[in-house]
């Protein structure tokens, strides 16, 4: 019984390894990365594992989504509530606000690395779930970010859910026209609307 136990925790520590390693090439690399030579590398484990563990590449996809979603959720809730409370420029909130909902890592790369890669995910029957299971967690962290920057208003505002929709389409727009950096965009952007929905919510 105890040598039984020993084979399942083995497999099981190897698969959560291969889970948390395919997430972190998925969030760096995009998904091109995620191939069962490259995972089982990242995750110290025989190059075999990958396969027998995820026999196709589908289904390694699938677990990559999934565990790049629980981390980006940890992290952007952690990014937000590590935020001093204090008042806050529109541009410097929509920074914020990015970093958020991009957490751990944003970068001018977010758009061609995650972004489509996300929305892609949402399109696919399998994927669709994950996505949409992530979606309540990271819009609490832009509600606090928010919160804590001297944007409570907007937090709070009926069109609080134009933030993330914004977020999205403001760094979509930016690579679509050929700017250098999309990011930078977006944030003049998100910053006017973040302007426009605390005026609105003062009327």
């Amino acid at each position: 019984m105890a040598g039984r136990r020993t084979v399942q925790d083995r497999s099981s520590t190897r698969q959560r390894a291969m889970a948390d390693a395919a997430a972190r090439l998925l969030i760096d690399e995009g998904p091109e990365a995620i191939t069962h030579r490259r995972v089982a590398a990242a995750a110290g484990v025989p190059a075999g594992s990958a396969t027998y563990y995820f026999p196709t590449r589908q289904e390694l996809y699938g677990v990559a989504v999934r565990a790049a979603e629980e981390l980006r959720c940890t992290a952007a809730r952690e990014r937000a509530e590590s935020l001093p409370r204090r008042e806050r420029s529109a541009r410097r909130t929509a920074e914020l606000l990015l970093e958020v909902l991009f957490a751990p890592a944003l970068d001018r790369t977010v758009v061609s690395r995650r972004l489509q890669p996300m929305l892609e995910a949402t399109a696919d029957p399998e994927l669709r779930p994950i996505m949409a299971a992530s979606r309540p967690a990271l819009l609490d962290a832009l509600r606090t970010a928010l919160e804590r920057s001297g944007w409570g208003a907007v937090a709070q505002s009926p069109d609080f859910g134009l933030v993330a929709p914004m977020l999205d389409a403001a760094l979509l727009y930016g690579a679509a026209v050929g700017h250098e950096d999309p990011v930078a965009d977006a944030v003049t952007a998100v910053a006017r609307l973040l302007e426009l929905v605390r005026d609105a919510s003062k009327t």
